[in-house]
């Protein structure tokens, strides 16, 4: 009696380690985890960035023209904008190669300030040209800039001699958007602006109007990561419960249990594993797809 007592309990530890093992093992396999929580998520995270576009756009007033908001919702709305590794969610790092880096939007800049005759001119100069003869009274409202000399023209159809003041608004207005327009064509599909939405353009005095940062992509970053972990510790702590009752039921009878039985089968992502008996009535668990 003693000597099948003293193998019970080895048999029951060895299985008990085992039962640790396993459990220790789900619990570890993140990336499967990972791949889990994700597709539970249902796209919330994209809609998580999308609105916090939407908030970042409506907060600086810079963004929201049609043009910009059209194009920045093209390139956030790529799920390739979002990936995940065992070190969570990553958002920037993808933005800069889908929706442009520093270096394309000052490419895109100075291929707009070239197709309007600005080339020649300094950078400090084309800065101050934009700022006062073209985005103040397009965006603005200017009535007439300062740092320029009084301009005149003449209506279509006025009297021949007739002169009238030069329409600075109108001008800037189609200033602005052949500007625009041409910022997007060298941008292609991307929209580099994003940067400036996100981190602002305060240390660029070049650049009018500043912009302050909103921080839309760390705002998302960090709420789409905490969903992440409570899926992650919710399918977490579902697999421990599946293993934990088969094992247990094996570990109080297991002479009830034969050699080559399945206890049962649960997937992970998209891999299935078989949890059974072994030839001398212990457990195992192995890959089956």
């Amino acid at each position: 009696m003693l000597v099948d007592l003293e193998q019970n309990i080895q048999f029951i530890n060895r299985n008990a380690a085992k039962l640790s093992r396993l459990v220790g093992e789900f619990a570890g396999s993140t990336e499967m985890f990972i791949t889990m929580a994700v597709d539970n998520m249902e796209g919330r995270d994209q809609q998580i960035l999308l609105d916090n576009l939407e908030a970042a756009i409506v907060q600086s007033g810079e963004y929201d023209y049609p043009e910009f908001r059209e194009r920045l919702f093209a390139v956030f709305s790529n799920p390739a904008i979002i990936s995940y590794s065992t070190k969570g969610v990553s958002i920037s790092r993808n933005a800069k190669k889908i929706a442009g880096s520093s270096g394309d939007l000052r490419q895109g800049i100075d291929a707009a300030r070239s197709e309007l005759g600005l080339g020649k001119l300094t950078r400090e100069q084309a800065a101050l040209f934009w700022k006062e003869r073209i985005y103040r009274p397009a965006r603005e409202g200017l009535v007439r800039p300062r740092y320029f000399k009084k301009n005149v023209g003449y209506y279509k159809g006025a009297k021949r001699g007739e002169k009238i003041p030069f329409d600075y608004a109108s001008y800037g207005i189609m200033k602005y958007r052949a500007t625009i327009e041409t910022r997007l064509v060298a941008w292609e599909d991307k929209a580099p602006f994003w940067i400036w939405l996100n981190y602002g353009n305060l240390g660029d005095g070049s650049e009018y109007p500043s912009v302050s940062p909103t921080g839309f992509v760390e705002r998302s970053k960090a709420e789409i990561n905490l969903i992440l972990e409570d899926e992650i510790l919710s399918l977490t702590q579902e697999f421990t419960e599946a293993l934990s009752t088969e094992i247990e039921s094996f570990l109080r009878n297991p002479k009830a249990y034969q050699p080559g039985q399945e206890l049962s089968r649960f997937d992970i992502g998209n891999v299935r594993f078989r949890l059974g008996v072994t030839a001398t009535r212990e457990l195992s668990v192995r890959r089956i797809s």
